[in-house]
């Protein structure tokens, strides 16, 4: 067969590619943050610039080897090194009424749910854990294709991801890195 479109069936029934910049992710917060920070919770999604940790959707059992006489065998591991998922989320920051840094308050005081390093407080649990974090990815027209919904969603590091630099030589815009955990999730595929 010739390289040629007319053998392509992906180029001649006009089936649209993938994309990896048509996405969204759409956040809960814990409870105890929800009457501060409550108004900020869509604006998360508004910030996201990139997602990174969905390999573990695919995780799969390594493999173990044994030796004979010199001879490798090999065998599918009997479970996984790991369940939970890792999920790092990168976001810009803005000043809201030009010297409100929300976005970045808002990690600092999901920070302190976990552990206030000035006071020692920590929270249970139920307290320093989101319902859940969701990721709608779709096509060029905004159709939904796939969803992944992770629960009960720890933050694990980034408040303090901030640089706490600063330099008269440098231009660059602040960002913030977060990531968060959760032992378990529900995937759609369209």
């Amino acid at each position: 067969m010739l390289p040629h479109i007319q053998n392509s069936l992906a180029g001649r029934d006009r089936l649209d590619p993938l994309y990896k910049n048509i996405f969204e992710v759409y956040f809960t917060l814990p409870q105890a943050l929800r009457e501060e920070f409550g108004q900020d919770e869509a604006l998360l999604t508004e910030h996201v610039t990139s997602i990174e940790g969905l390999e573990a959707l695919d995780r799969e059992p390594g493999v173990a080897e044994q030796k004979f006489m010199g001879t490798d065998r090999s065998y599918l591991k009997s479970k996984l090194d790991s369940t939970s998922a890792d999920i790092t989320v990168h976001f810009t920051l803005n000043l809201r009424n030009g010297v409100d840094n929300y976005i970045y308050k808002l990690f600092k005081a999901w920070g302190k749910l976990n552990y206030d390093i000035i006071t020692g407080e920590k929270s249970l649990k139920k307290d320093y854990t989101a319902d859940w974090l969701r990721i709608s990815i779709g096509n060029r027209a905004g159709d939904i294709y796939r969803e992944i919904i992770f629960k009960d969603v720890i933050m694990n590091e980034g408040s303090d991801g901030m640089s706490n630099s600063y330099s008269y030589d440098e231009d660059t815009i602040f960002d913030l890195t977060v990531k968060f955990r959760s032992d378990w999730w529900d995937e759609t595929n369209l």
